[in-house]
């Protein structure tokens, strides 16, 4: 939570548990702490304030359940937002303060603002989040935006992705976000195994993007989320390094957004997936090849980073920065667009990309145990990173990928890393059964 009070010359400190705010003594607490304290002496920028509880009791708070509300100790999560209308404060407990602002932001940080010393405050708290329908069935959806800037460390659901993608479609896309648990899918087998998935996303043409977790004897009892059985194996992106071009799933020599020649890695997943199909171990009319995948390899041309500016890169030996880079290390803003059209693959299998790396819980070179996407194996992205010398002076093409411990960087292309395909499955699929948990996947009906 965040509260506030606007005026002149205010300044904010934590100390331990609280948040205090010195404005001719004015403090605010963290609440769901403070009423199992006493008195307590609070160092501040000026002296300090001596204050018994029942002084600063501000507020009570209510959540609504099921359509009545109930008196909680605890402040709700971001799943829950402030009723403006029903919230209020009081001076003295008698007037009401119109001056006072109570409110749920864009990010799901509840705010409070302009409050006086002798508030009180009563906030009531409905849902942040709505049900939608999908090829999945009904889910439930965030109605805040996360801060991609940070990690997500905790459960913190699905989301509306606030953009379109590159699927042509006008469907609204979601993804899965933080150490969630909802996101299991068994789709095809492998020698007689099940294959299990766990869904990145929709498609804006209704589509799911699923990426691959491992094989299982059962549906009911998955394979370990965690480890080399989440790979199909490992690869070296491409045999070669020298050259801008070699940071492409597809590439043609001179040609920025070419696609003549198959990288190493596509190779691989290419034969992985064609034995699939060719065994009858996937059935191909559920997988859908116009949602596509992106190897955005746009220049990133910001005058504002000059040591990134590069308007003729990404050819031959040209030092380059792409749209990847600047997007996830510098300005911590994933998307899901695709720049150039030449960077789309209209093909049947793929990987997952920096962005959607991003915005489903990861931060470039922050760990990030707890993200779903962490295997503690590091994978491969289909993302161009850079072509740069290294102190060597040694010309090297990097593409992003997943280390362990969940950190979002970038590989040199010749390393040889984990492989984790993903595939779009259409919008024509029929779930059988299953709520999407690891002891209840979903079933994608054969």
């Amino acid at each position: 939570m965040k509260i506030e009070k606007l005026g002149k010359n205010h300044r904010k400190e934590v100390i331990g548990g609280l948040i205090l705010i010195s404005v001719i003594g004015i403090l605010a607490v963290n609440l769901t702490k403070a009423k199992y304290q006493g008195i307590e002496d609070i160092e501040l920028v000026k002296g300090e304030v001596n204050y018994k509880l029942p002084d600063f009791k501000m507020m009570a708070m209510y959540q609504n359940n099921n359509g009545s509300y109930e008196e909680v100790s605890e402040l709700p999560g971001k799943n829950y937002k402030i009723n403006e209308s029903k919230s209020y404060c009081t001076i003295n407990n008698v007037d009401k303060d119109d001056k006072a602002k109570l409110y749920t932001d864009k990010y799901g940080q509840h705010v409070i603002e302009n409050i006086s010393k002798n508030d009180k405050c009563y906030l009531y708290f409905d849902k942040n989040t709505e049900i939608v329908n999908t090829v999945l069935g009904s889910i439930e959806v965030n109605n805040y935006t996360p801060d991609f800037s940070k990690i997500a460390t905790t459960v913190e659901g699905i989301f509306e992705y606030k953009g379109s993608d590159y699927s042509e479609g006008n469907k609204p896309v979601y993804y899965y976000r933080g150490d969630i648990n909802n996101n299991w899918l068994v789709y095809g087998r492998d020698n007689e195994k099940y294959i299990w998935w766990r869904i990145i996303r929709t498609n804006s043409n209704g589509s799911i993007r699923v990426i691959y977790a491992g094989t299982s004897n059962s549906l009911t009892v998955s394979p370990n989320p965690k480890g080399e059985g989440t790979q199909i194996g490992s690869s070296s992106f491409n045999s070669n390094r020298s050259d801008n071009m070699y940071v492409g799933l597809k590439y043609t020599s001179g040609n920025t957004h070419g696609k003549t020649n198959n990288s190493t890695i596509i190779e691989t997943i290419n034969k992985w997936y064609e034995d699939l199909i060719n065994n009858n171990k996937i059935n191909s009319t559920y997988i859908d090849n116009r949602a596509g995948f992106c190897g955005d390899r746009t220049n990133n041309v910001s005058t504002s980073l000059a040591p990134m500016v590069n308007s003729g890169g990404g050819i031959g030996n040209i030092i380059t920065h792409y749209g990847s880079k600047y997007r996830n290390e510098i300005k911590k803003e994933p998307t899901l667009s695709c720049f150039n059209k030449d960077d789309i693959y209209n093909i049947p299998v793929g990987l997952i990309t920096a962005d959607e790396l991003a915005i489903t819980g990861a931060v470039w070179l922050y760990k990030n145990p707890n993200h779903w996407l962490n295997t503690n194996q590091a994978y491969w992205t289909m993302s161009p990173v850079s072509f740069d010398y290294n102190v060597n002076n040694i010309a090297m093409a990097y593409v992003s990928a997943m280390f362990e411990n969940g950190v979002l960087s970038s590989n040199n292309v010749k390393n040889s890393w984990g492989i984790r395909p993903v595939i779009n499955l259409s919008s024509e699929i029929k779930i059988s059964k299953g709520k999407g948990t690891i002891n209840d996947p979903y079933i994608v009906s054969e």
